[in-house]
């Protein structure tokens, strides 16, 4: 939650500063504008995976708290008309698969 936190303050902070910017006669410059949208897509990221991963969690328990434990280890093959990435993930702990964990970080897998 400590991170949801800092995602939500620094999408609040930049807004305010692009807001301002637009007043000021002439604006900033391209690259002070192109810093500001870069970490407003990594606080958004690290805002999503962090919902990603908390609803991954949740999932992965019944509401009184108890794990899963009918679910299969791992989900059947994606179907021909899938794309490869699209495919459910295949982990048994209670991490959230390897693309959440990549946002998390600013890394594309």
């Amino acid at each position: 939650m400590e991170c949801t936190l800092d995602a939500q303050s620094l999408i609040s902070i930049s807004l305010r500063k692009i807001h301002s910017s637009r007043t000021q006669r002439g604006g900033i410059k391209l690259h002070k504008n192109l810093l500001v949208s870069y970490v407003l897509r990594n606080a958004r990221q690290l805002y999503l995976s962090e919902r990603y991963a908390e609803l991954y969690r949740r999932q992965q328990h019944y509401p009184d708290g108890a794990p899963l434990l009918a679910m299969p280890a791992c989900p059947p093959p994606a179907g021909p008309g899938v794309p490869p990435g699209c495919a459910p993930p295949c982990r048994g702990g209670g991490e959230p698969p390897p693309a959440a964990r990549s946002l998390r970080l600013g890394v594309c897998l």
